[in-house]
Formats: structure tokens, sequence, C-alpha cells
């Protein structure tokens, strides 16, 4: 029997993904903005497809929050709210191309029967009732791929679905798609051959991010009310800081992956979890969807998650904040005019801030985890592409993982053993030092042409110290503002090839983020400092 070219594939699946879009709701080239343009988000309302009401459903004068209120005392309906968001995110895949697996249809009758169900007893189905949600390609949904951007694994479609997309619909939530992610899943780029690569609808010419690069770039057009994501080096905080939404990485044991599509082998350990987290449009919604899972008790059913932890209650406080202003490598202007502003402002609220003294560099950091992540010489990832005969992606091919060699078994527990030893340092750093949160960047970038975000220090020393994170957006580039450093001095030709990247007219407008970590299992905690602290620098 002959094989399929793996473009043929790729083509039949494109060819799919179209055919789940309502004609009504496709765009003319008519529609389409020119060529060129920056700011994608605003043909969500000029095309034509959302109606008044539907523009004001999905606009920013809803969070996930205030629409769970609105649903629950009968203002909107199910449908309305469900269709609209389905419409918006119709329009963010046509212009953005965030999408995999698509299933308005489906979600249309989910509503339906919430609505019948609210018909009926006067009251929610839960305190996710009627809530439009997206969920990153690597979590199974029954009837349709889970194929995390591999050619080999398309046309396969699950036969079950993941225990956090079990619980959110228990809670009356309506998932209406997956979204798209690298090949490979470790690269900071929403890219592969299947799928292709997603845009960002803030700045269209640079990178949405990744690995959960399609939920950022939906979350920030607003296609979505509230999306899941993963994240092992960074993946939820990258795409979050470069779309400019709100993301949040949890400890691992807070929230369940049990049942989700692994991009790895299967049982492999590399002693850095993934955890999966929320990608939002308010501070207050990240805090909703831990909660309403949290309240499932999903250490019933999930043995690797951990009772108790976010149950412990939290203190009213202001949080003493330490600054890491720079590690490794200089970060350009925009980032650190946020980082010295936001310390400005919390400072002049009264909050005690201080320099924090990194026991390691973020670069000593990044090391061990990028020998940890390709213990297996990155053979799940060759095997599937030799599978359809595809090609690694340019994203894949700069990030660096790719020549790696595998790794015996005692090279492992001696990576494993330093990162127990920075992971003591860091504790003991922390509680010496007398800080509750610690302000930083999430890279030393805005974000930057695709497939060029490869730097993920920045992001990655939290995982490999377990720490809970959240990303909070909090300006844009401004040339006038940020202009290129005039007595920049480099650390290293890594650092001098990182300034060189930097183009203050081309980055006008990109999103800039801070990043707020807390200690292990204080996520709970931590979601409440980030609150206090959002409101004080937004």
């Amino acid at each position: 029997m002959a094989v399929k070219a793996w473009q043929d594939i790729a083509a039949a699946k494109k060819k799919e993904q179209i055919s789940r879009i309502p004609l009504e709701w496709r765009l003319s080239d008519s529609q389409l903005p020119p060529k060129g343009t920056t700011d994608l988000r605003p043909f969500a309302a000029s095309c034509g497809v959302l109606t008044e009401k539907e523009w004001a459903i999905t606009g920013e004068t809803h969070d996930a929050t205030s629409l769970s209120a609105k649903l629950a005392d009968g203002s909107f309906t199910a449908l309305e709210v469900v269709t609209a968001f389905c419409k918006r995110a119709a329009i963010a895949q046509q212009l953005c191309n965030c999408l995999t697996e698509i299933m308005f249809l489906d979600a249309l009758e989910e509503a339906k029967k919430l609505d019948a169900h609210f018909k009926e007893t006067g009251k929610p189905l839960g305190p996710l009732h009627g809530i439009p949600m997206t969920f990153k390609e690597c979590f199974h949904t029954k009837g349709y791929d889970a194929s995390d951007g591999y050619i080999s694994r398309c046309f396969a479609p699950s036969t079950y679905n993941s225990y956090l997309i079990q619980l959110v619909r228990s809670a009356g939530a309506v998932v209406i798609a997956k979204t798209n992610v690298p090949q490979t899943m470790l690269v900071a780029e929403a890219h592969n051959n299947v799928f292709g690569q997603t845009k960002n609808p803030v700045v269209s010419h640079l990178t949405c991010g990744g690995s959960s690069g399609g939920e950022g770039s939906l979350m920030a057009f607003g296609g979505s009310a509230i999306g899941i994501g993963t994240d092992v080096a960074g993946s939820i905080r990258i795409p979050a800081a470069a779309n400019g939404v709100y993301g949040f990485k949890p400890s691992f044991g807070l929230l369940p992956m049990l049942g989700y599509a692994n991009s790895n082998w299967a049982g492999m350990n590399t002693g850095i979890p993934a955890v999966c987290g929320p990608l939002t449009r308010s501070m207050r919604d990240l805090s909703l969807l831990t909660r309403v899972v949290r309240d499932k008790k999903p250490w019933l059913t999930d043995p690797s998650i951990m009772p108790h932890v976010y149950e412990a209650g939290t203190s009213s406080r202001k949080p003493v904040v330490g600054v890491i202003r720079q590690s490794s490598l200089t970060v350009h202007p925009p980032i650190h005019r946020a980082i010295s502003e936001a310390a400005a402002k919390l400072k002049a609220a009264g909050f005690e801030v201080k320099e924090f003294v990194q026991p390691s560099t973020f670069a000593e950091i990044r090391k061990v985890a990028a020998e940890l992540f390709t213990i297996d010489g990155m053979s799940y990832a060759k095997r599937e592409l030799e599978k359809a005969g595809e090609p690694p992606v340019a994203s894949v091919n700069k990030i660096g993982f790719w020549e790696m060699p595998r790794k015996e078994p005692e090279e492992v527990w001696e990576w494993n053993a330093k990162k127990g030893a920075l992971q003591k340092e860091m504790v003991d750093a922390w509680r010496q030092q007398g800080v509750d949160v610690v302000l930083c960047p999430a890279g030393p970038f805005t974000a930057v042409k695709p497939d060029d975000w490869r730097i993920d220090m920045y992001t990655v020393w939290v995982n490999v110290m377990d720490f809970p994170a959240v990303i909070v957006p909090y300006d844009t580039v401004d040339p006038e503002k940020d202009k290129k450093y005039e007595d920049f001095k480099s650390m290293s030709a890594l650092d001098a090839e990182i300034q060189a990247m930097y183009d203050p007219k081309e980055m006008a407008g990109a999103p800039i983020a801070l990043q707020l970590v807390g200690q292990r299992l204080e996520d709970e905690q931590l979601l409440e400092d980030v609150k206090v602290i959002d409101k004080v620098l937004r």
C-alpha cells in the first residue's frame, strides 16, 4: 500500500479544519486586513461576523468571572455566549492560525443542553456554566485528534477525554477548540508541519511564543474566556508575555494532567515535571479556574495531585518583593524600564522592595534543565518525524536540543543531583533574604521575530525550582521611551547577539510583561499577592 506524503496529510488536515467553520463565519478576501497590518484584533469588530451583542460579550467589558455572573442570573444564555466566542475564535483562526481541533458544532449543542438545564432548574450547572474554554492541543478530547503537531499522529481520534476536560465540563464549561503548539513541544514557537505557524494578534510580524502559543494568541484576540496551557520550561508564561495576557504556572501537584496527550515517551521522568495552568484576560480569572478545579478534589482521582495545599487559606498582606532585574543576559530596554517602574511603583505604594541576590545564575540553571530535557536524545521526536518523513521546522533546528546525546542512567542521576543542589541554594536564599515574592522578567526581550525566542532561561529556572509563577501584562514597547542602549557592553557573544535583536520600531506596540514568582506549593498565597500587586501596577 502506498504511503501518503506528509504534505498530503497536512493538506487533508487543514481541509478538515476549515470544514468545521460554518460558511457564514468564513472571511472573504475583502474582509481580511490589508497585508502588513500589525494589530489584527480590531478586525474582530470590523469584519462583520460578530453582532453588536456578540462583540460586547467577547470584548474587554467582560472576563470569565463577570460572564459567569451574567450566565448565573440569566442575563445571558449559554448559547449566546458560546456562539459569540465560537465566532470570535473562528475569526482568530482565519487571521492568526491559532487553532488545531475545531469543535464549534459540538459546543453549540452542549450550550443548548446547558440552557435547557437552566430553564428546568433555574440554576446553573456549576460555577463555569456556559463559559467557553479552549485547551492546548496536548489534551485528549474524545472524537478529535491529539496530534501534538506530528504528521504521524493525524487522523487518529482520541477515545476519551483528559481528566481536566472532564472536570471543567462537570462544572459547566464548554470546550470550543484546541490550540496550536510547536513541533516537539519543546520550542517557544507555535509552528509545525500539520497546522502551520501561529501569528501574534497584537504585533503580527512578531512571535506568539510557545509552546502554548496558540492559546496565547487566541486569548489576546478574545476568542476564549479561559484557556489551558502546559508549562515545563515557560510554555504558559512565554506566550502569555508575548501576547499580553495573564498566565499562571502552578507548582507540580496542584492541577491535574491525568490522561493528557504526551509529546514524549510515556513515563519518561526528567526530574522537571510539566504542569498545566490557565491563560486568561484578567488576574481574577486565574483564581477562578484554579479554585473550581481544586473544589472538585482532583486528588481523589489523580494520584499526582496533592490535597490541602491550595486550601490552607491566605493572609492579607503587602508581600516583601525581591527584584531580579537581569541574569546572564542583558534585558532589552523595554524590559529594563518595566522592571524599574514596577519596583518603584510598589515601593511608593508601601511595599518593602529589595534586590534579590541569586545564588546561581539563570544560565547555570538552564544548563541543568537542557541536559535533563534531552535524556532520551530527542528519540521520541525523531521517531515521530521519521514515521511520516517530515522535516524539523526552523524553530526546532534553532533550539539547540536536536544534537544533544542520550544520557546513561548514571548521567541522569548526576544531573538530578545538580538540580537538587540548585533547589536547596534557592530555598535558602529565599529564606535568608526574607522575600515573599520575586519580581523578574519573563524573558530578556518582548516578542521577537518568529523562530527567534530560543532563550528560556528567564522562565525555566522556575520549573527547575518547581515554584509557582504568574505573568502580568504591564505595558507595550514605546520607541520614544525604549531607545537602544547607548553604552551597552556585552557580557558574552550570546548577550551581544540577543541585544542586536532589539529594534524599537519593529517591536513598537509589543506587550511588556512582568513575572511574579512564589515559593513551592504557596500557589494560593501567590495568586492573592499578585492580585494586590496587579492593582498597584495597572
